[in-house]
């Protein structure tokens, strides 16, 4: 979360580490010591049922003036918290950032330090005062973001920092672990740079904060970005930073989710992308049953260790943002989402199922597979989704894109004549369909095609269906050409419809028109004379169809 640069230190601590799940289960409980005073923190932690807590160590204000040179206040703070949480036994994330002047030549202490070295001599002290007493060490905060990282923003900029202060906490106390990348959101592509920065050893476990600025969804709502991942601001976007820690080998490395929560605050929201465009947060109600149903989500999917609320307390009296987080209300009376996650820290069951990942129902009904063509070949599928609805299927071929259709209603068909597909060689064709739902997920179906030369293939009969409708002299020819023991494909050519007059002793050819035979026609025609008339259609043969004619359709006109 950006915010609380300026935050006193403040920590607790814990005793024992807990190997990471690598099955779903419900993630432990913590609380972010924030608003209250190390007493209360503690309290509030543990009326909850709490077993982690967090709190911020600011470099900066321990050593001031130089190495080695602590100040004995902030000191003095953190050994009251590191005792009162051990007799609780209560595991402590202490988040270490803020460098002194001296460390970085600035009198910003959100610039980190010139010698990363530096950085790492001061965790590493604070890893052997504390041994055995802290959890884990986050490195830095939200370095992938300009609000705690005033230099370059990048994860070669971050990963020096991570390489030199891992080999010192971990020779101070090897049974802690050393925490990368307490990102903005979950920014899975600044833990792939971390990777590619060569910091893939140095550490034990990665952070992630959910509570982003003005955060008003659901956790089990998710947005995804163009390359089809789950957005880095959505709740379930961690799953997209387990799939990291996947890829490079790690997956037995925890997620610990060290910022949760939601604002209650009724005022328009004033940070980020969204500032004045949406509300700051939710209702109290809505924050106790986003809490819950979070849980449920870590239950559901493997990889989250903890989730550690923020915050303990609300931060300030004024109705805003930053200031309505807290289990607490600044009158220390109890918000709904206080018996939330006391409820969850009991071991009240938190269920399982989160979020829509299914790809939508999807049904191709034509082409089937195996199916020959020559020339055009028709293109029809429908798609259902009940969830978040059926938003798009596309159609692909020869592997190129072809055409899409958005906006869809359930089971609505769409389908297209690809007209250049006799443009191909002859041959094998791959066509694929892709159904889309609301939430991005994808079903696919691929069928194969064939192109074929109507010359290779056997003669086929074929045979024409007609029928006359209308009264007077305003008639209607409808009907069709089949092949009957050739379904492959729609015979290609023409349909002549003529219409005969029976003037003389004899049948007179009156009225002619043509028709595409590749779909039922219809000729509409208005007769030029009463008496006695018929109508026949005659295909005209195009390879490999043989010609065929329906039969005569006799009537009288009046």
């Amino acid at each position: 979360m950006r915010r609380l640069a300026l935050l006193p230190a403040l920590l607790l601590t814990a005793a024992v580490i807990l190997t990471p799940p690598s099955v779903a289960s419900a993630a432990e409980v913590g609380i972010n010591a924030v608003g209250a005073g190390p007493q209360q923190s503690v309290e509030i932690a543990d009326g909850v049922g709490a077993r982690w807590v967090r709190s911020f160590v600011r470099w900066d204000t321990i050593e001031p003036a130089r190495q080695d040179q602590w100040s004995g206040a902030p000191v003095a703070a953190i050994d009251e918290i590191v005792g009162k949480a051990s007799l609780r036994g209560m595991k402590v994330l202490l988040v270490v950032f803020g460098a002194p002047s001296w460390a970085n030549g600035s009198s910003d202490p959100l610039v980190p330090p010139s010698d990363a070295g530096t950085y790492a001599h001061f965790v590493g002290k604070m890893a052997a005062r504390y041994k055995g007493q802290v959890a884990a060490w986050e490195i830095w905060n939200e370095p992938d973001a300009d609000e705690f990282w005033h230099g370059t923003v990048s994860p070669a900029a971050y990963a020096p920092l991570l390489r030199a202060a891992h080999p010192r906490i971990k020779a101070a106390d090897p049974a802690t672990m050393v925490l990368a990348s307490p990102s903005t959101g979950n920014d899975h592509r600044f833990l792939e740079g971390i990777y590619a920065a060569g910091a893939g050893h140095a550490f034990d476990g990665v952070v992630v904060h959910t509570d982003t600025a003005c955060n008003i969804t659901s956790p089990d709502s998710y947005y995804r970005e163009p390359d089809g991942r789950i957005g880095q601001f959505s709740f379930l976007g961690w799953r997209e930073v387990r799939e990291v820690l996947v890829r490079n080998g790690q997956a037995h490395k925890p997620i610990i989710i060290s910022e949760i929560g939601w604002s209650a605050s009724q005022t328009p929201c004033a940070r980020g992308a969204k500032a004045g465009q949406k509300a700051a947060g939710v209702s109290e109600s809505s924050q106790a049953a986003f809490l819950r149903t979070a849980w449920r989500c870590m239950a559901t999917y493997p990889g989250v260790l903890a989730a550690l609320w923020f915050s303990a307390r609300d931060h300030g009296h004024v109705d805003e943002e930053l200031n309505r987080y807290g289990l607490l209300r600044t009158d220390d009376s109890h918000r709904p989402a206080f018996g939330a996650l006391a409820a969850i820290g009991a071991g009240e069951p938190v269920g399982t199922g989160c979020g829509d990942f299914a790809g939508p129902r999807l049904e191709v009904l034509s082409p089937r597979p195996s199916t020959i063509f020559d020339r055009a070949l028709l293109l029809e599928a429908t798609g259902r989704d009940e969830g978040s609805g059926l938003r798009s299927i596309s159609f692909y071929g020869a592997g190129k894109k072809l055409r899409t259709f958005g906006n869809l209603r359930n089971g609505q068909k769409v389908a297209f004549e690809w007209n250049r597909a006799r443009y191909l060689p002859f041959g094998p064709v791959k066509v694929v369909v892709v159904a889309a739902d609301g939430f991005g997920n994808t079903t696919r179906e691929e069928i194969d095609v064939q192109r074929v030369d109507p010359a290779t293939l056997p003669k086929q009969p074929t045979k024409v269906t007609l029928k006359v409708t209308g009264k007077g002299r305003t008639r209607t020819a409808k009907g069709r050409v089949d092949a009957p023991g050739f379904a492959a494909w729609r015979p290609g050519g023409r349909v002549l419809i003529t219409w005969e007059a029976f003037r003389d002793g004899r049948w007179k050819p009156v009225h002619k028109m043509s028709r595409s035979a590749s779909r039922s026609f219809t000729y509409r025609q208005r007769l030029r004379f009463g008496g006695r008339w018929r109508c026949v259609g005659e295909y005209q043969a195009e390879r490999p169809f043989g010609q065929s004619r329906s039969k005569r359709v006799k009537f009288k006109v009046s």
